[in-house]
């Protein structure tokens, strides 16, 4: 065996193939990879073939300085092929890096590396009860035992890209814990945006591994790859997925993406304030095209609140609709079709809209259609859950670069928007293409990126000029890190889980069970960066079950705006009338739900606090670890129909345990705490917290329910709470 080690860690290599054998936690007593089992210390894709296969290994160690050692491992793959990979330890600290790099001198042509493999990894806890993988899919997901919830049938959080926010990670780190006991932390430091997979799954031998996939660059005859970039293991107390998102955090804050530093301190030239400060609700789906004021009245009537809407795709020249087709070029995007009376409507309660443009789709046989052809993306297959059916267009493409900022411009001159949103966008698309011919190498992951970033910011430059507007926010169908200095808002759909289709549908079962769940990973990392999160997927219906009493409490306690969503079905009915399919841009099933007017005002009593006193911190502010504290669990019904009638989703209905209080703390700007409990039960409830590891000195706090102050509270040790049944809390301190 090939040892690093120091008085934290020992790891072990095999020494006729360079394969991790050995895991060892000393200060724990914690063995990582029980078993001694064959594996693969690498893996490569060449000419679109995976292989594990070498001719010779070599090794030799490395005495960097006094502090630091470790060892060269070079691998022959064939006379002309060679990947080297330095491994680094530290004396004084509990983490290696591994860094890898593969010369080619040989005609085949390398597309990807998978290094370092950390395989055949046991449980922490007693038969995994208390172990939990936290990875950075959806945003943010916590499943628990992943040795038994992983199977053959479905093997784990295989083939998972970067920068990829709905089939693959947001961020670049996961962790693997047992509760009280210790862990795992991987992550990739990589600053640059290069294409990758961060992946953690259950391998041949019916045992856990995690591994990173480099590559789809520059892939050709000649060309190796060059991980730029370290990967870390590091060992964890396993204190919760929190205690991973910490070390992540100290790192990325510093990279390109939080450039412009914190949204209290950004100028307002660069930021939204009417979206940070006004918006209390978002909507999303509303018909662009036909009238729809009725409602806009119907909804402010009872939630009281300016709103942010999203409206549908209906309003392009040529059909822009869910199934039935695309446009191709500027002639099929224009003249629009938006309806005037919505538009003067939203305009007199001060609410503010988007329009809904599939960005990167194309109709080929529509206006344009041989530039369309040209500059469509090629996509390999096999590398992402998602297997990306549509005809999408290459960003880096001459072509597609141009018409990007022309449709918008001249978007913003014909309709004078506040606003823009794109679907099917940069976070939802696997960045690799693998035609030269648009002038970027094969494979290109980071010039793709590159690409998605540049044409964003010379569209939002283009609208704003055209508008004579110091600042025109911009929005996408999920998120990623790589984007968070240029997009304003992004929607998402896993807040609403089970009660919400597409990101994680493949873990929904699970979500379904409570084996897993969502957590605000992202949000803990980079809420005070931005962008806002629009969440929830909602109906204001009864219809749809008490399960939205805490999704709407935890999208506003986890910093977004709860969206209602109107995508694959009706508006709510109000004196009986619903919209019709045939004015939709989807053929959905009428309903015939009346609108709940219970519903509507338990959301406003939110909106009040995210626009009202809870601002700074929901808006503004850091988000901490949460206080721990009993309450009761409830079991809570939800029916899910706004999807595709052939989503398995639809119509599917069920219950799910969940906390009766949802709870969240944050610390504004102006380093106050603030302490959000909300109470989702059909009960007054009394809770016992103590509050001391957030208070410094002689204080005193401020106690508001539903917005409204109720209290002035001198001693902070411990405090017995009565929280009203359907009600918002916060105690500043």
């Amino acid at each position: 065996m090939l040892v690093l080690e120091n008085d934290w860690l020992s790891i072990s290599f095999d020494e006729d193939r360079g394969a991790i054998k050995r895991l060892y936690d000393k200060q724990r007593e914690i063995e990582y990879i029980p078993r001694l089992l064959d594996a693969d210390p690498f893996r490569f894709e060449i000419n679109e073939r995976t292989m594990a296969d070498f001719q010779h290994f070599s090794f030799r160690e490395l005495q960097f300085d006094q502090e630091r050692h470790g060892y060269e491992f070079t691998w022959a793959i064939s006379d002309q092929i060679t990947m080297t990979a330095m491994i680094q330890l530290n004396s004084d600290t509990n983490e290696i890096y591994f860094d890898s790099d593969v010369s080619n001198e040989s005609d085949n042509e390398i597309y990807s590396l998978e290094y370092p493999i950390i395989p055949n990894i046991g449980e922490i806890t007693e038969n995994g009860q208390d172990d939990y993988l936290a990875h950075s899919f959806a945003t943010g997901v916590s499943i628990h035992n992943p040795m038994v919830n992983f199977t053959t049938e479905w093997n784990g959080l295989r083939f998972m890209p970067y920068p990829e926010g709905f089939s693959g990670a947001t961020m670049q780190f996961f962790s693997y814990f047992g509760q009280g006991k210790g862990g795992l932390y991987f992550a990739a430091y990589d600053g640059e945006s290069y294409a990758k997979w961060l992946n953690f799954y259950k391998n041949e031998n019916q045992l856990l591994e995690a591994s990173f996939i480099h590559g789809y660059e520059d892939i050709g005859p000649f060309k190796g790859i060059n991980v730029s970039y370290p990967v870390v293991v590091k060992l964890l107390d396993g204190q919760g997925w929190y205690e991973g998102a910490d070390i992540y955090k100290t790192w990325a804050t510093q990279q390109y993406w939080c450039q412009k530093g914190p949204l209290a301190e950004v100028d307002e030239s660069e930021k939204c304030d009417w979206l940070l400060e006004e918006m209390g609700v978002s909507t999303f789906g509303i018909n662009a095209g036909s009238d729809r004021t009725q409602w806009f009245q119907t909804h402010h009537d009872h939630l009281k609140t300016k709103m942010f809407h999203i409206l549908g795709p209906d309003w392009t020249h040529q059909i822009q609709s869910f199934g039935s087709g695309v446009p191709g070029g500027l002639d099929d995007w224009f003249p629009t079709k938006f309806n005037q009376k919505n538009l003067e409507s939203m305009a007199s309660y001060g609410d503010k809209y988007a329009p809904f443009e599939f960005d990167y789709l194309f109709n080929v046989n529509g206006a344009d259609g041989e530039s369309g052809k040209k500059a469509l993306q090629r996509i390999p297959a096999e590398k992402s859950i998602d297997a990306y059916k549509f005809s999408l267009i290459c960003p880096a493409e001459p072509y597609v670069q141009r018409f990007h900022i022309e449709r918008d411009e001249r978007l913003q001159e014909e309709a004078n928007v506040d606003s823009i949103y794109y679907d099917i966008s940069a976070n939802n698309i696997l960045k690799i293409c693998m035609d030269e011919s648009h002038g970027h190498p094969k494979g290109a992951g980071r010039h793709i990126t590159m690409a998605y970033r540049e044409n964003y910011i010379k569209t939002k430059e283009a609208m704003m000029k055209k508008a004579d507007l110091s600042y025109i926010p911009m929005g996408t169908e999920m998120m990623n890190e790589v984007f968070l200095d240029i997009l304003d808002y992004y929607q998402a759909r896993a807040g609403a889980q089970p009660a919400a289709p597409l990101e994680g549908w493949n873990i929904r079962e699970l979500m379904k069970s409570g084996e897993a769940e969502l957590i605000p990973m992202f949000t803990y990392v980079y809420h005070e960066y931005g962008p806002v999160r629009l969440d929830g997927w909602g109906k204001l219906v009864e219809e749809i079950g008490d399960l939205f009493y805490f999704t709407v409490a935890r999208t506003y306690l986890w910093g977004g705006l709860y969206e209602l969503n109107y995508e694959y079905s009706p508006l709510e009915a109000i004196d009986g009338v619903e919209n019709t399919g045939e004015e939709h841009y989807y053929p959905f099933e009428p309903q015939g739900y009346p609108f709940s007017p219970r519903r509507a005002e338990y959301i406003s009593k939110f909106a009040h606090v995210r626009t009202g006193v809870g601002n700074k911190y929901l808006a503004y502010g850091k988000m901490l670890r949460p206080l721990k504290f009993d309450c009761k669990k409830v079991n809570l019904c939800w029916a899910h129909y706004n999807c595709a009638k052939n989503f398995k989703e639809y119509n599917d209905s069920g219950e799910l345990t969940v906390d009766s209080i949802v709870h969240s703390v944050w610390e504004s700007p102006g380093r106050q705490i603030g302490l959000f409990f909300a109470n989702v039960s059909n009960e007054d409830q009394e809770i016992t917290v103590n509050p001391a590891g957030y208070v410094q000195g002689k204080t005193t706090a401020k106690i508001h329910v539903d917005g409204k102050f109720v209290e002035l509270v001198e001693e902070l040790s411990t405090l017995t709470l009565s929280i009203p049944q359907k009600s918002v809390l916060l105690i500043e301190i």
